[in-house]
């Protein structure tokens, strides 16, 4: 296969290579301009030599754009490219944002025409139709990972999200309940369904995510050595069913438990197994932590847990949710004085940056009562 090189003007070339032929028979003509350092005759001549080959070796390969190509069909093969890294709940997500919101406005533009214009005109659309700028940038993000993964593929040239101009996203700050909030959220849970009470205080103490909790079995909890291990995280399947997946890192983590969620988990045990034997069953070694099955089956399903916080929250007169007990696990660690990256190593945060920007309003805070701390240190006698 071979391509020629035309030099249009001093230091300016073009770039084309035969890439096959379309169905009605008229050839298919890759085309490139490639500019050299200056505007002298001949400059860039290695650089457009270079880029002729890569195109060449991408036409060998399959995996140039011919022109044809639509946004569309890019967003469809990239994400069953990425379906066997993703959970289920996120491909869910996904797909329902390309189907319902990116394909019906930019699913017929072909790739090399789309341009970051067309991409802000979505993006006013749905800011006119009441969307929250989270919502916006969910829609940027997914573009903007369709387009690098279509560079990547040498089927555009650039990405033209990195032009686009979603929404400013303004962080609002975290709210996490007080420790007496949650204590009357603990107690009205307690008079309705203990084993849910016991998921609760766990949320409170570890900080784990809904699923994370769910997710628990009994072989994740070491009594001897006082720690709880989160390796993996239970999501509802679209037909009403479950599953389970690696944790939102996909790394497992184990926590420290004080005497206070180990004696709940302890008394929580005993009712389990107490249940079973009633019924003349065994609950095995693995079984699931929290469970409706009397042998720990399966798991508390997330919502199932989400509804239940709500309603125990409106019992005790909080306004509060389930993922805002995360918020109290780590807002009350930061203002205890515990640093980001234990505080983010137990939440199972990704990065340490990523709980410092989460919860830069708690470590204010404790800036200003270091403040005051070493004011009263060196203060002068009076």
């Amino acid at each position: 296969m071979k391509g020629t090189k035309t030099e249009t003007s001093p230091g300016v070339w073009r770039l084309r290579v035969y890439a096959g032929r379309r169905a009605s028979g008229s050839p298919i003509q890759l085309t490139k301009t490639v500019r050299g350092p200056d505007s002298k005759p001949g400059s860039g001549t290695r650089l457009a030599d270079r880029e002729l080959a890569n195109m060449i070796a991408g036409v060998s390969k399959g995996n140039t754009a011919t022109g044809t190509e639509t946004f569309g069909g890019l967003l469809a093969s990239w994400l069953d490219h990425i379906e066997a890294d993703r959970s289920p709940t996120t491909m869910r997500k996904y797909r329902d944002i390309a189907d319902r919101v990116v394909v019906p406005e930019l699913g017929r533009i072909k790739l090399k025409a789309l341009t970051a214009r067309n991409l802000d005109t979505l993006y006013a659309k749905l800011t006119a139709k009441g969307n929250k700028a989270t919502t916006v940038r969910r829609v940027h993000a997914l573009i903007g990972a369709a387009l690098h993964q279509a560079e990547k593929w040498d089927l555009i040239e650039r990405n033209v999200a990195r032009r686009a101009s979603p929404p400013a996203v303004h962080a609002a700050q975290i709210e996490a309940p007080s420790p007496a909030e949650v204590q009357a959220i603990l107690t009205a849970a307690e008079k309705v369904e203990p084993a849910l009470a016991t998921m609760l205080l766990m949320a409170a103490l570890t900080g784990g995510r809904r699923g994370e909790l769910c997710a628990l079995r009994w072989t994740d909890l070491n009594v001897k050595a006082g720690t709880l291990t989160i390796a993996r995280s239970v999501y509802e399947t679209a037909g009403g069913g479950w599953g389970e997946k690696g944790t939102k890192t996909h790394q497992a983590r184990t926590i420290g438990l004080d005497d206070l969620g180990l004696e709940a988990l302890r008394r929580h045990q005993v009712a389990v197994d107490a249940l079973a034997a009633g019924l003349g069953l065994d609950v095995p070694a693995d079984a699931f932590m929290f469970s409706r099955s009397p042998v720990g089956s399966e798991p508390i399903r997330p919502d199932v847990l989400t509804k239940f916080t709500i309603r125990m929250a409106r019992a005790a007169k909080v306004d509060t949710h389930l993922h805002a007990l995360r918020h109290f696990s780590a807002s009350q660690a930061i203002a205890a004085g515990f640093d980001p990256v234990t505080v983010g190593g137990r939440l199972g945060h990704a990065d340490p940056s990523i709980t410092l920007r989460v919860y830069s309003h708690v470590l204010e805070q404790r800036d200003r009562e270091l403040a005051t701390a070493l004011g009263k240190t060196l203060a002068l006698p009076g």
